[in-house]
């Protein structure tokens, strides 16, 4: 597990998408995603990588996070696909990114967390 912290106070606990597999599948076919808990993923490089919300059953919101830990865009509610063609979309943000981290939707607004933040990922054995 992965212990997110801003401003050294912990605001997430998270599960690392630390294969390929995983961060294909991300948080698809979940029911739910506990609160204050999130799904890290982590890039070789700054990008601008793409995310899609096949298999997702909620709606989450996506912090984007450049490779100093600030973030630089937040998906805010992003939908699971559905049959509505709305939904049939990848999310890539403008800006290039190292680290994505996706919370239950309202959780950005409910922590406090907006652009510019600055995120620290701190690894538990």
């Amino acid at each position: 597990m992965i212990t997110i912290t801003k401003n050294s106070r912990k605001v997430f606990e998270a599960e690392e998408a630390d294969n390929l597999i995983k961060k294909i599948a991300g948080l698809s076919f979940r029911g739910r995603l506990p609160k204050n808990c999130a799904m890290l993923f982590s890039f070789p490089v700054e990008h601008r990588w793409s995310f899609w919300m096949f298999g997702m059953r909620f709606p989450i919101d996506i912090m984007f996070l450049d490779r100093k830990g600030r973030v630089v865009h937040i998906e805010k509610n992003a939908k699971p696909f559905s049959l509505d063609p709305s939904t049939w979309k990848t999310l890539k943000p403008e800006k290039k990114f190292m680290h994505a981290v996706e919370i239950n939707a309202g959780e950005a607004k409910n922590k406090r967390i907006k652009v510019g933040d600055a995120l620290t990922f701190t690894s538990r054995s």
